[in-house]
């Protein structure tokens, strides 16, 4: 096994706004670098993103809902579809990959 000299942390702390509320979300930070270019994608910020990825969701911590919605929105490129499965966590259609 190679030793790393200065590992990248596998997990950062970052604070996001949903709605007026301040919370702290730990995620990778492979993650957080697709949050910032889904937020970029739809021309709104962060805060806002986690916002909606909250308000869709009904079965997941706001986390886990987050790389689900991360995880779709890479694959599909939508924003509802990547809504849709944050929702409950579950793909039920497999997503379009782009190409």
């Amino acid at each position: 096994m190679v030793k790393m000299s200065n590992p990248v942390p596998a997990l950062r702390t970052k604070n996001v706004r949903i709605g007026e509320k301040r919370t702290s979300v730990r995620l990778e930070p492979a993650f957080w670098s697709a949050l910032d270019r889904a937020a970029e994608m739809e021309g709104i910020t962060i805060h806002a993103l986690c916002t909606q990825i909250n308000s869709w969701n009904e079965a997941l911590g706001l986390t886990a809902a987050m790389r689900v919605f991360l995880l779709v929105y890479v694959w599909s490129g939508s924003l509802e579809t990547a809504l849709n499965a944050a929702r409950s966590g579950d793909i039920l259609q497999r997503p379009q990959i782009r190409r």
